[in-house]
């Protein structure tokens, strides 16, 4: 059952409704105009604000009537959280095990003592590889990347790489002795009330854990809310705090980078993101959630969140009128 919000929503084929004092208060919008005109601009279908947990805004564009959301490599971070939820279980010890413990067949894992950490952060010694010779090309993702070779040492530097989590997908597997989409379900999407929302496959079968699922926008935002809310949602916990705590934090090879998710500390936001502009940004300092889906206009890749920077994330940020630190949270 899809979880309900309050708020207001705001479509861009009707007249504004009166906000309610308190988000007249704090929500500008003739900010959310200017975020409108700049979302349609860049090729997105809709877009939801959520201010102190509750809707405030969604839009739709008119020209895209697209309901499915292919997250592309948003769905790293909700790995990333599968992750965690299954060392709050003690399915997995830490993020210090040894990922030979898990997969030893892949040979370069047991050879170079890689970690669970080393995947979670993008710092296995597995290098970007170029579409044509990843993961991406493959019709058994899985069968590939358990016989991958590091291009460095683990540790030396990070590098974005879809065979990290594509690993990690396998070991979460293993863990719940089921299809990854499986323990997805279980764990994450029916708890959270993501009905529409399940994992792609390849050609071979194998659920993808690094890219292609398929939800909804209204699925994504109950990740941003459980981030909001320190891992529970609705009273219910799904991944400890301190979890949530370790994915935010970057690393010394990577300061922008965290367990699976995006850090910008200049404009105080985390995400989870994807090709052509698939996200979910938390500003928490604003108690903020913006939530933005592309599925009609994806074919030119020159173009591919090639609007994406400083620029846009501040103005994601001036839609609320105050700064306020999160003591206002809740």
């Amino acid at each position: 059952m899809k979880m309900m919000t309050l708020g207001i929503w705001i479509i861009l084929s009707l007249t504004m409704p009166a906000l309610t004092k308190a988000e007249n208060d704090t929500i500008d919008i003739e900010k959310i105009k200017e975020l409108k005109e700049f979302s349609h601009a860049s090729g997105a279908d809709k877009f939801s604000l959520y201010h102190h947990g509750n809707q405030v805004f969604r839009w739709d564009a008119p020209d895209c009537d697209s309901v499915k959301m292919n997250t592309a490599s948003m769905v790293k971070s909700w790995t990333g959280l599968m992750i965690g939820i299954l060392i709050d279980e003690g399915r997995i010890g830490s993020v210090e095990d040894k990922v030979c413990k898990y997969l030893p067949e892949w040979e370069s894992a047991c050879e170079n003592d890689i970690t669970i950490r080393h995947l979670l952060t993008m710092t296995s010694g597995l290098l970007r590889k170029k579409p044509s010779e990843s993961v991406l090309a493959q019709d058994n993702m899985n069968a590939f990347v358990l016989q991958v070779k590091l291009d460095t040492m683990p540790e030396s530097v990070f590098s974005y790489s879809n065979e990290s989590v594509q690993l990690l997908g396998i070991i979460i597997e293993r863990v719940c002795g089921k299809s990854a989409n499986a323990c997805f379900y279980d764990k994450l999407f029916e708890p959270l009330g993501m009905d529409s929302t399940q994992l792609w496959k390849d050609k071979s079968g194998n659920d993808v854990a690094y890219g292609g699922c398929q939800t909804t926008l209204e699925d994504a935002a109950q990740i941003g809310l459980l981030l909001r809310n320190k891992g529970s949602l609705e009273g219910k916990r799904i991944v400890s705090e301190k979890w949530i705590d370790q994915s935010l934090t970057g690393t010394t090879q990577a300061s922008y980078y965290g367990y699976l998710w995006w850090i910008d500390k200049n404009t105080n936001s985390v995400a989870a993101m994807g090709d052509f502009g698939q996200m979910t940004i938390y500003f928490p300092d604003l108690d903020l959630i913006f939530v933005r889906q592309q599925s009609c206009n994806n074919a030119d890749r020159t173009k591919n969140l090639n609007w994406m920077g400083p620029d846009f994330l501040n103005l994601v940020r001036s839609t609320v009128k105050t700064i306020e630190a999160s003591d206002k949270k809740h």
